[in-house]
């Protein structure tokens, strides 16, 4: 799963208890319609659990050297956008259907001839949550998110995916909530299940410590609600189907007209458990954060930090590892710009 899709099925539960009936009396930016209708209807324990209504970012790191074919350098720069609409069904349920667009665009430097450049990998998701607040502050968080992976060069049945999380919370005060439940992913053939946990730990207006396990953890502070600052980690991943004719019409996915005398392979001869299906990519950062309220409830965002783990897998048909295709890449510095609206708070 991409860090959008465990940070935006992560809000459990609000940062402090208001009571179960609905707020009608707080004000709000008038023209946000969206959110005008859910403050008619939301009782306050629901605002913390809805995802924001639209999230764009972009990501950068440098170009390192691959282990091979050397001396190839590539540089991964990442753009997500996401939009989601919130819909009461009933005071104490709430239906959020979205989308997601996510795209790793690679460049690449000193690569040798015969090297194929794969420039572009996408993503669409289109996830939907229901969130269902329950007795005695409890709250349960059901999201199924279907979608497609791949280079885009060509569309089959192998591009489907989807991901799905059930998340039970509980406000243990004011100050705390903790939750837990299981996520579950579903591509290539491949079913992933994992546990999770959460925890939103606020002991004063001014610090926020919350974890999404195995997705982030921040901590940060705010100053007169304009002002964000913090520490943070994520750990994503992802795999994209391979479709670019390049790889798909070559040896070993295809068999060829004429063996090559100069190599030990027959490539008169198809191998399909040496063809090139799709890749897994995972990726761990941490870095510092910054925020800046712009207008309403719109944020500037920006993080900067380093990569702690990059790793990206060649796989085949049967979601098996290529012998000799896995890389683990160096470090890398990166940043992450963003622009955020938020559903404001009455």
């Amino acid at each position: 799963m991409r860090r959008a899709d465990l940070r935006s099925a992560a809000r459990p539960q609000a940062e402090r208890r208001r009571g179960d009936a609905p707020r009608r009396n707080a004000r709000i930016s008038p023209h946000l319609a969206v959110a005008a209708f859910l403050w008619a209807f939301a009782p306050g324990a629901a605002w913390a659990q809805f995802p924001d209504l639209v999230d764009l970012s972009a990501q950068y790191m440098p170009g390192v050297a691959l282990e091979d074919p050397r001396p190839t350098r590539a540089q991964v720069t990442s753009y997500e956008v996401s939009a989601n609409v919130p819909i009461p069904l009933g005071e104490r349920t709430f239906l959020i259907p979205g989308a997601t667009y996510h795209v790793e665009a690679v460049s690449y430097a000193g690569a040798l001839p015969g090297f194929d450049q794969l420039r572009a990998f996408h993503s669409v998701d289109v996830p939907v949550l229901l969130v269902q607040l329950l007795p005695r502050d409890w709250s349960l968080s059901l999201r199924v998110a279907p979608g497609l992976a791949g280079d885009f060069e060509g569309f089959d049945s192998g591009l489907a995916r989807v991901s799905a999380l059930a998340l039970a919370t509980h406000a243990l005060s004011d100050k705390l909530v903790l939750g837990g439940g299981a996520l579950a992913s579903f591509s290539f053939g491949s079913f992933l299940p994992l546990p999770a946990a959460y925890v939103d730990w606020t002991p004063n207006p001014y610090f926020r410590l919350e974890a999404f396990l195995p997705g982030f953890a921040a901590a940060k502070l705010t100053f007169s609600d304009r002002l964000e600052i913090g520490l943070r980690a994520d750990v994503a991943g992802n795999a994209y189907a391979v479709r670019d004719a390049r790889v798909t019409g070559a040896w070993p996915c295809a068999a060829q007209p004429a063996d090559d005398p100069a190599t030990e392979q027959d490539e008169r001869v198809a191998r399909p458990e040496q063809c090139v299906d799709h890749i897994a990519y995972s990726v761990a950062t941490a870095g510092v954060t910054l925020g800046v309220r712009a207008f309403s409830s719109v944020w500037l965002t920006a993080q900067a930090g380093h990569s702690l783990f990059r790793r990206f897998e060649p796989m085949n048909d049967d979601d098996e590892g290529i012998p000799g295709g896995g890389q683990t890449l160096p470090g890398a510095f990166f940043f992450r710009a963003g622009v955020t609206w938020r559903i404001p708070m009455p």
